[in-house]
C-alpha cells in the first residue's frame, strides 16, 4: 500500500466512492471539488485508489473534514484510522488554537473521530444540515 498527497483523479474518486458505499457523484462537479480540497491523502494499491480523506475549507479558519472513506474490500485494515492519523497531522501543523473544525459522521465512524479530538457538540450548539430542492 502507498500513501499519496496528490489529488486524485476524479474518476477514481467517484469509483472509489461506489466502492465504499459512498454513493455516486457527478463527475465534472467532482472534478471542481477535488480541485479545491486544501489537503488530500489517497491510499493505493497497485495503483488502485482504495481510500481517501481531505480537508475542505478557507485555509485560515474554518477546515471541514471530507470523504472519509475506505474500498469495502480493503476495510478492518485500519486505513480509516491511516487517513485519520494524516489528517490530523495536517492540522496539528496548519491550523491554530481558534480554527474551526469540523466533521459530519455517520456511525459508527464517530467512535474513530473522538480519537482525533473530535466531539459530540455541546448542548448549546446544533449541526444542521441545508436541505437541497431536487433540480429540474
Amino acid at each position: 500500500m502507498k500513501i499519496n498527497y496528490e489529488k486524485p483523479k476524479a474518476e477514481d474518486y467517484v469509483s472509489l466512492r461506489l466502492r465504499s458505499g459512498m454513493g455516486n457523484k457527478d463527475l465534472e462537479r467532482s472534478k471542481i471539488a477535488i480541485s479545491n480540497s486544501l489537503f488530500t491523502v489517497s491510499l493505493y494499491e497497485n495503483e488502485e485508489l482504495i481510500g481517501l480523506g481531505r480537508i475542505v475549507g478557507d485555509g485560515g479558519i474554518t477546515y471541514v473534514v471530507s470523504d472519509i472513506m475506505v474500498d469495502e474490500n480493503h476495510r478492518r485494515k485500519g486505513l480509516a484510522n491511516q487517513i485519520m492519523k494524516e489528517i490530523n497531522d495536517y492540522f496539528e501543523n496548519n491550523t491554530f488554537e481558534d480554527s474551526y473544525i469540523c466533521l459530519i459522521a455517520n456511525s459508527p465512524a464517530d467512535l474513530l473521530y473522538h480519537k482525533y479530538q473530535f466531539e459530540y457538540l455541546p448542548s448549546n450548539k446544533y449541526g444542521m444540515l441545508r436541505k437541497q430542492s431536487t433540480v429540474i
